[in-house]
């Protein structure tokens, strides 16, 4: 069934940066058709939606994020990040119930739908409920069983689960390897999980050189960078989402320049946790592609994409000191282009072909008024509540505003009563 969508704006983020004003996107069943002028599309369609203050875009790839922690949202705030994990975050996973997890990826869900996130790559425990959850909201998601100390057992189950949800719901839903990080997994561990990656042929989720402490532990105990520790590994030998990467040296880009998939920004969460900011530039011009994620709304309160492309900016203008050192249109490629490419996905794109993922912004309230640099008001100027419709594979998922996949009121009152029982079991 064909469809098409005409709007004020049609912003690509294609090779050539292409805007149509106005502009127009038709997609059949599940792939973008046409892309252009409403003039250079004549052809029947079964469907038209017209948005005349509106604003298409790509959907939003979140690319680093643990959905299911929307349910520990403000726990321990404001403390230090081995602090907050040893102390807080670990000792209350211990009484996460199946059940609590299947809401907790349902909230987050809901939240990044209605912030124009059309797909995230996730990593926490009991996937195959989280995969669930995900393939009832309409979204697209890259699910890793978070691994840690050098447990094969669960090493064994995550393959079984990686190979059973691999390319489910038409592609929505694929699968990675989630070796938590080398200062959890020992490197004779993560040489486990690199020989799986490779004979499974799976991806590779993990976090790498997020902290001070995190670089000192890895010094003091093998003499290396994080970066070195995962590469001596065979980690990086898979494609790779590299999470958080502020403290990538110099040294480690020669580790980096030959491996597919690079390394995913959560400027929000690391200026929370006083961790720093990614050296973007010093990726970026040694080949690297560099993405953007949120990380979980435990330790970022938020999942609003359009708030992290506004720090995004912000972060790495003040690391250059100058302006002109990172562009909107850089933030916004992050969080399209460059998440696409790490995760290997032709999507983050509107062109033919393409997966039809998109989202529609409201271009038209008062503090997107008015309209010099299209890309700019999206983000410096928009919210993740200015999105008025969410399309995934060619599925309307949230229509002027109302999630139609799944019931956001109820999910959002279990969520909250679910949140009281765990506080109370977690004192």
């Amino acid at each position: 069934m064909a469809t098409k969508f005409e709007a004020e704006y049609v912003v690509t983020m294609d090779d050539e940066r292409r805007q149509y004003h106005p502009g127009v996107i038709v997609y059949d069943e599940r792939e973008i058709v046409y892309v252009g002028s409403p003039q250079g599309y004549q052809e029947p369609v079964d469907r038209e939606i017209v948005i005349p203050e509106g604003i298409i875009l790509p959907g939003l790839l979140n690319g680093h994020n643990h959905a299911a922690m929307s349910l520990m949202r403000g726990l321990a705030d404001d403390s230090p990040l081995f602090e907050w994990l040893s102390q807080y975050v670990w000792p209350l996973e211990e009484h996460l119930t199946p059940e609590d997890i299947e809401v907790g990826t349902l909230l987050a869900c809901a939240e990044m739908i209605r912030s124009g996130t059309v797909g995230f790559a996730d990593m926490y425990f009991e996937v195959d409920i989280s995969a669930k959850a995900v393939d009832m909201a309409g979204m697209r998601a890259w699910i890793a069983r978070g691994l840690d100390r050098a447990d094969t057992k669960k090493l064994e189950e995550s393959v079984e689960f990686c190979q059973a949800w691999r390319g489910h719901g038409h592609g929505r839903i694929e699968t990675m390897l989630g070796p938590h990080a080398p200062y959890t997994c020992p490197p004779e561990f993560l040489a486990q999980v690199a020989s799986a990656a490779q004979t499974y042929q799976l991806p590779i989720h993990i976090h790498l050189s997020e902290s001070r402490d995190e670089m000192r532990q890895m010094a003091e105990q093998y003499h290396k960078t994080p970066i070195q520790v995962a590469y001596d590994a065979g980690i990086l030998a898979s494609r790779t989402l590299i999470a958080h990467g502020v403290y990538i040296e110099e040294a480690d880009l020669k580790y980096l320049e030959q491996m597919e998939g690079g390394v995913v920004s959560c400027p929000i969460s690391n200026a929370k946790l006083g961790n720093g900011t990614l050296p973007y530039h010093r990726l970026r011009n040694a080949g690297v592609a560099v993405g953007l994620g949120t990380d979980g709304a435990a330790s970022t309160n938020s999942l609003d994409m359009f708030l992290e492309m506004k720090a995004m900016a912000w972060m790495q203008k003040l690391k250059e000191g100058k302006p002109e050192g990172f562009r909107a249109e850089d933030a916004l490629w992050a969080a399209t282009r460059g998440t696409a490419q790490i995760l290997g996905h032709r999507g983050g794109v509107l062109q033919p072909g393409a997966p039809a993922d998109f989202i529609v912004v409201d271009g038209r309230r008062a503090h997107m008024t008015p309209t010099w640099d299209v890309v700019a008001n999206l983000v410096y100027a928009a919210s993740g509540s200015d999105v008025r419709y969410c399309v995934v594979d060619g599925q309307i998922i949230l229509q002027e505003g109302i999630i139609t996949s799944f019931d956001e009121r109820a999910v959002l009152q279990e969520a909250a009563a679910r949140a009281q029982r765990l506080m109370e079991r977690g004192r």
